[in-house]
C-alpha cells in the first residue's frame, strides 16, 4: 500500500509520527478516455484563450478571478506565495466530540493511519483507545495536497482512521426542497413500511455486493478486444529468445570484423619488411652518414672547379 502523506498528529505539546494511507479506491474500475470516434485516436486539450481566439503554451496560464460584474483579476505568483501556507505536515488535534455528533454528509475521503516510529508506538495505542473508550472523534485541521481541511479521527478496529471533512460554509442548506410538512403517515402505513425492510434485509451481506456496471463494461472490452486486429510490434513477451537473437547478433558482427582486421595487421607487417629491406641491417644508419658526407665533398668539388673557371684569365690571340 502506498503512503500518500507523512507527518505528526500533534495532540497539545506531543508529536506522533504517523503516515497516511488511502482506505477506498475510487479509480479501480476501467478507465475510458476520449477519442476520435472516427479511427480511436486520442484527443488531446489545449490551452485556448477566448479573448485572442488562440492557443496558448502552458507556461502562459495563470490563476484568476472574474467577478460576476465582469471585472477580471489575474494572481501573480508572488500574490499567492504570500498567502498563509497550510502546515502539510502536521494532523493539529483541535478538540473531542461525540461521535454521533458528526454529519455524515460532510465526510469525505478516508485514510488509515498507520504509525511510522516504533519509539512513539505507545502515544498511538492510547490515543487509540481513549477515543475507544470515551465514543468519542477528534476534530483535526490537515492540509492533504494543496488544500487545507477538516478531518475527523477515530478509532477503527486496531487503528486510527482520519477522514476529510468539508468546511461549515461549504454546507448547503436544503431550503424548499423537502416535502409539504402537512402529509401525515399513518402508524399501519409505518409498520407496513418497516416489515419491508425487514424482508428486504434478509440474508443481506454488504461485502457480496459488486459494480454490475464495471463487470459489463469489462466484458464489453474484452469481447472488443478479442475482435480488433494487435498492433504490429515485435513480439518480446520472451526475453530469452530476445536475449538469445541479440547474442548471435553480437558473434555475427564480430566475425565479420576478423577478416578485416587480419587484413589490417597483413599490411602493416608488409610495410615493416619492406622499410627493412631497403636499410642495411648492419651500417644502415652510418652508410646513411657517409653517403650525406660524400655528397658533400662532390658539391664542394664542384663549386670550387667552377669558381676556378671563372678566374682563370684567358689567352691573348
Amino acid at each position: 500500500m502506498q503512503a500518500v502523506w507523512r507527518g505528526v498528529i500533534s495532540l497539545g505539546t506531543i508529536d506522533i509520527p504517523v503516515v497516511l494511507y488511502k482506505a477506498t479506491e475510487t479509480d479501480s474500475g476501467l478507465v475510458l478516455h476520449q477519442v476520435h470516434a472516427e479511427d480511436g485516436s486520442r484527443v488531446h486539450h489545449k490551452w485556448w484563450c477566448e479573448e485572442e481566439d488562440r492557443e496558448i503554451e502552458h507556461r502562459d496560464v495563470a490563476k484568476g478571478y472574474q467577478h460576476p460584474d465582469g471585472r477580471r483579476v489575474v494572481l501573480s505568483d508572488k500574490e499567492l506565495a504570500a498567502l498563509p501556507p497550510p502546515d502539510k505536515e502536521r494532523i493539529s488535534v483541535l478538540a473531542s466530540v461525540d461521535d454521533g455528533s458528526i454529519d455524515p454528509m460532510v465526510l469525505g475521503q478516508a485514510y488509515h493511519v498507520g504509525g511510522s516510529d516504533p519509539m512513539t508506538d505507545r502515544f498511538y495505542v492510547l490515543l487509540r483507545e481513549t477515543l475507544r473508550e470515551s465514543g468519542r472523534v477528534a476534530v483535526t485541521r490537515v492540509a492533504i495536497g494543496t488544500r487545507e481541511s477538516l478531518a475527523v479521527l477515530r478509532a477503527h478496529d486496531d487503528l486510527l482512521v482520519l477522514q476529510t471533512m468539508s468546511w461549515p460554509e461549504e454546507v448547503r442548506h436544503p431550503t424548499g426542497i423537502a416535502p409539504k410538512s402537512d402529509i401525515a403517515v399513518r402508524p399501519q402505513e409505518l409498520k407496513m413500511a418497516m416489515h419491508l425492510m425487514d424482508v428486504l434485509s434478509e440474508g443481506f451481506v454488504l461485502e457480496e455486493l459488486h459494480d454490475d456496471y464495471q463487470q459489463a463494461l469489462q466484458q464489453v472490452v474484452a469481447d472488443r478486444l478479442e475482435e480488433a486486429a494487435p498492433p504490429h510490434h515485435a513480439d518480446v513477451t520472451d526475453l530469452t529468445v530476445l536475449l538469445q537473437s541479440s547474442l548471435e547478433a553480437v558473434r555475427s558482427g564480430r566475425a565479420d570484423a576478423t577478416p578485416a582486421r587480419k587484413s589490417a595487421a597483413g599490411k602493416t607487417a608488409s610495410a615493416a619488411k619492406r622499410a627493412t629491406a631497403k636499410k642495411d641491417p648492419a651500417t644502415g644508419a652510418a652508410s646513411g652518414r657517409k653517403t650525406a658526407a660524400e655528397n658533400a665533398s662532390t658539391k664542394n668539388t664542384t663549386a670550387e672547379n667552377t669558381a676556378a673557371k671563372k678566374t682563370t684569365p684567358r689567352r691573348a690571340l
